[in-house]
């Protein structure tokens, strides 16, 4: 087993964590580097939450442990090291960059682009969908390989079954078109018929959506 071999237990948290990626909000797990001699691991956790916040961080922690379960050793995901109590878990950390819609990443030939939309064919052919791909929730390996974070919204069919028949395809649509701006940010130019037809039909349907719309200039904006 590579790294780490088991989650740190409750007391020794504190005193080995050695940085903190993330102190989340209310409803945010925090996200603190953890090193008990093995190598660094990521907890994440909802512990320091208001009531209300611990309250979600146990539905939250069950669900995402679910979700690392199903989809089992891959390398699309870190791995599972194991819960740490109700409100927390401990996942491999891997070192990269967060891809971020905010920032311009250079992708040589669209491969990036290419590895994000094999990494969502690969999870949906195990009836998974990840439902939140178009955030900050890819990691950018220094090989260019791409993996996922943060699988608690989830959701997963048993392949096959009658509710993956019935339901499957429109979550699974939210992945593939996350798929598609992607590759326009990374690789504009590169759609095919098919890609390019799909991306104006997304762009129409998000511009139906009053949320999306922009405030009109005014005078003083000018």
């Amino acid at each position: 087993m590579r790294g780490p071999s088991r989650p740190p237990r409750r007391g020794e948290i504190a005193a080995a964590t050695t940085s903190v990626l993330r102190s989340g909000d209310a409803g945010r797990a925090d996200l603190l580097v953890v090193d008990l001699g093995e190598g660094p691991l990521v907890v994440k956790d909802f512990a320091t939450k208001s009531w209300w916040g611990r309250v979600l961080g146990r539905l939250l922690t069950a669900r995402e442990i679910r979700a690392y379960r199903w989809l089992g050793e891959s390398r699309d995901v870190p791995r599972l090291i194991g819960r740490i109590d109700a409100h927390a878990l401990a996942l491999e950390k891997i070192d990269g960059v967060i891809l971020s819609p905010a920032v311009r990443h250079r992708d040589a030939g669209g491969t990036l682009a290419s590895r994000i939309r094999a990494l969502a064919d690969r999870m949906h052919a195990k009836g998974f969908a990840h439902l939140d791909l178009n955030r900050r929730n890819l990691l950018r390996c220094a090989d260019d390989q791409v993996v996922a974070l943060d699988l608690a919204g989830a959701i997963w069919f048993r392949p096959g079954s009658l509710a993956h028949r019935l339901f499957f395809r429109p979550f699974a649509t939210a992945d593939d078109s996350a798929c598609l701006k992607w590759k326009d940010r990374l690789a504009p130019g590169t759609f095919d018929a098919d890609e390019e037809t799909r991306f104006r039909r997304l762009r129409f349907l998000r511009n139906l959506w009053p949320f999306n719309r922009k405030p009109p200039k005014t005078a003083q904006d000018s």
